[in-house]
């Protein structure tokens, strides 16, 4: 780049969206001179990129006395029109392109004229041409795509020399026409040579240099372009301008052609399938195939009464056209190709009217279909031009208040089909509605009304909890609770946010919402989850203590074992909380959790310290279980160790 103009009154977002672009060039692997483009397309307007001077240089070699000549004539004939006065125009950027010649020449420059005769290929001069516009793609580097991209410019240059020269490069240029390829021959007569031969310009003047057989050839693929009279035949003939024995020579050759490929009849009902399957064959798209329409151009437009009476239907249906519909379409392609942020907000401004006159006739799935796509889009642009998807998420946001929440509660608390209509808005706003239900849930005028929004929320967790795990810290007591609840339903992911709002995390964590904490963590079932709940009943606080053992055992049985066996182990657990302990030894008893024995011979011996009831009672409990298990001997099979007065071996009767 040449230089940065940056406007004295430029935006925030302007200079921000400016910067990221700069940064990330290097990353996207894309060519220097793209950058301009690529800011014009994110809409930054205050900031001017000037790419720097980068010229082509062209090896024409040494100059031959013949063509020395030549651009000697035509320097001096330009120099003397242009001495009559007038605007001198560029077709391409001054002082883009550099001539390498022999040193002993004496020219100081060269024009795009003195170009074509120093280049004596035609297709040569179209890579030249390609190289001087900076285009680094593959027709830079294939002189046949060249020669097809830059015709209509070498008829041009070729124009403007000496009448006589330009009759020898035309001749050239329809040589090198004849050259092509089967297929690029076609296609390159069918969307410019012909074309440019009925409009009278320059490109169909090449087709006088064809002989007589490649001339009728061509003329007839007009047939092809145009299902209409064979008149168009004697049209491209007049625009020809051949002489008149020419002209008798290529006739026969036209009518021998017309009777081979003669059109079939209309039927008995006058209907043409010719020109029907044509005109499907025009208008017929394919996925992931370019179409040039360039041949439409070419010819004049028929009116008959059919064609008034088509139009007059056109008019009618237009009339019958849900204008709603057509709206919405248009301001979906607009935010689609718009890159300004501004204007994308005035466009969703616009949308959110429509959506309301939808609300307002109750045509719920037409609102969640469009909502879907606006939705679609924000997320199709979050990479390319985050802040107009970031746009698109605040107008669908701006939609959502705690009337038309409550209003979806309604519907799906009403079951069935309304449940289902309430089911597709929250899919196609998708957490655009966050933040109101949130709002309604928190309402205390909403009461009851808005309490079906958190089964809806749940139901769909896995497209509100990302937004909602941000929301627990600014939200009401009823939407706290609300969102641990879609966040336990939503996943593994989310256990992090839960967690935190239990003790020791959060030492202001009221019962209501720590008790919902648990729950969800028990829904999540994880290690990590149930090493959490475990945690909890080391707590002092007696609530939390019941809670987390109640949500301890509703995690699947070898998470819930795992954790009992470590508790049990922990020698300073079963001091410190003898009644938790003694609960979880019954719970554990009734659940059948095998491998205890360690763990209760390692409490057995806490029964001496009768001067604590509750951790005597453990013991006592484990004891019995020891004694009741199959695995472990009677008390009769057990003898006191002498060594170790306070353990018990096993009896080797």
């Amino acid at each position: 780049m040449a230089s940065v103009e940056i406007a004295r009154a430029i935006r925030t977002r302007d200079l921000t969206r400016f910067c990221k672009d700069l940064s990330g060039l290097g990353e996207a692997r894309q060519a220097a001179h793209a950058f301009p483009e690529l800011l014009a397309e994110h809409g930054v307007c205050d900031i001017t990129v000037h790419p720097a001077h980068r010229p082509e240089v062209l090896d024409v070699g040494p100059l031959h006395p013949p063509v020395q000549r030549l651009v000697d004539h035509e320097k001096q004939r330009r120099q003397a029109l242009f001495a009559s006065g007038g605007p001198v125009h560029h077709l391409y950027p001054p002082d883009k392109g550099w001539v390498r010649v022999d040193p002993s020449a004496t020219h100081d420059s060269f024009s795009l004229v003195d170009l074509a005769v120093l280049i004596d290929n035609p297709a040569e001069i179209a890579v030249a041409l390609m190289r001087l516009t900076g285009d680094e793609t593959q027709a830079a580097h294939d002189s046949r795509a060249a020669f097809e991209h830059k015709f209509s410019d070498l008829t041009a240059i070729f124009s403007a020399v000496d009448p006589r020269l330009a009759r020898q490069l035309f001749s050239k240029l329809s040589r090198a026409v004849l050259e092509l390829d089967p297929d690029r021959h076609s296609r390159l007569l069918k969307r410019t040579v012909l074309p440019g031969l009925l409009d009278g310009k320059l490109e169909g003047s090449v087709l006088g240099d064809f002989p007589d057989v490649e001339l009728a050839e061509a003329l007839c693929l007009l047939l092809d372009l145009e299902t209409a009279s064979p008149d168009v035949l004697t049209t491209a003939l007049d625009r020809l301008g051949l002489p008149p024995e020419r002209r008798q020579n290529i006739v026969p050759l036209l009518e021998a052609r017309l009777n081979r490929t003669a059109p079939p009849r209309p039927d008995a009902y006058g209907h043409d399938h010719a020109i029907e399957s044509y005109a499907r064959r025009l208008v017929a798209l394919k996925p992931g195939e370019a179409r040039s329409f360039a041949e439409y151009t070419a010819f004049d437009l028929s009116v008959t009464e059919d064609t008034k009476s088509l139009v007059g239907q056109l008019v009618d249906a237009i009339g019958t056209t849900d204008l709603g519909t057509s709206q919405l379409e248009t301001r979906l392609r607009l935010v689609r190709l718009e890159p300004n942020p501004e204007l994308v907000a005035a466009f969703m401004e616009l949308t959110l009217k429509l959506f309301e006159d939808l609300e307002g006739r109750q045509q719920w799935s037409p609102l969640a279909e469009w909502a879907a796509k606006f939705n679609g889009l924000a997320v199709a642009l979050r990479d390319t031009r985050p802040d107009a998807a970031d746009a698109v998420c605040t107008g669908l946001a701006r939609f959502g208040t705690v009337a038309r929440a409550v209003a979806i509660a309604d519907l799906y608390n009403a079951g069935g089909e309304p449940r289902a209509r309430a089911l597709a808005l929250a899919d196609g706003f998708g957490a655009a509605l966050a933040d109101a239900f949130l709002s309604a849930v928190d309402a205390p005028a909403a009461g009851g009304a808005a309490r079906p929004l958190v089964a809806l929320m749940t139901e769909r967790a896995q497209t509100f909890a990302p937004v909602l795990a941000g929301r627990l810290r600014d939200c009401g007591t009823a939407a706290r609770h609300a969102i641990v609840r879609v966040l336990g339903a939503a996943g593994a992911m989310h256990a992090p946010a839960v967690i935190a709002l239990l003790p020791p995390q959060d030492r202001e964590c009221d019962e209501a919402t720590g008790r919902e904490a648990l729950r969800a963590l028990a829904r999540m079932a994880t290690p990590t989850a149930a090493a959490a709940v475990a945690a909890c009943l080391t707590s002092d606080v007696a609530w939390l203590q019941l809670a987390a053992e109640e949500a301890l055992w509703h995690f699947p049985a070898p998470m819930a074992s795992a954790q009992v066996r470590t508790l049990l182990a922990d020698r300073e657990f079963a001091l410190s909380h003898p009644d938790v302990a003694g609960r979880l030894l019954e719970r554990a008893a009734q659940a059948g959790i095998s491998g205890l024995a360690p763990v209760l011979q390692a409490l057995a011996p806490l029964r001496f310290r009768f001067w604590n009831p509750a951790l005597v009672r453990v013991t006592r409990k484990a004891q019995h279980l020891l004694l009741s298990g199959r695995s472990i001997p009677c008390p009769r099979h057990l003898r006191p160790n002498h060594r170790h007065t306070r353990s018990w071996i096993r009896c080797r009767c």
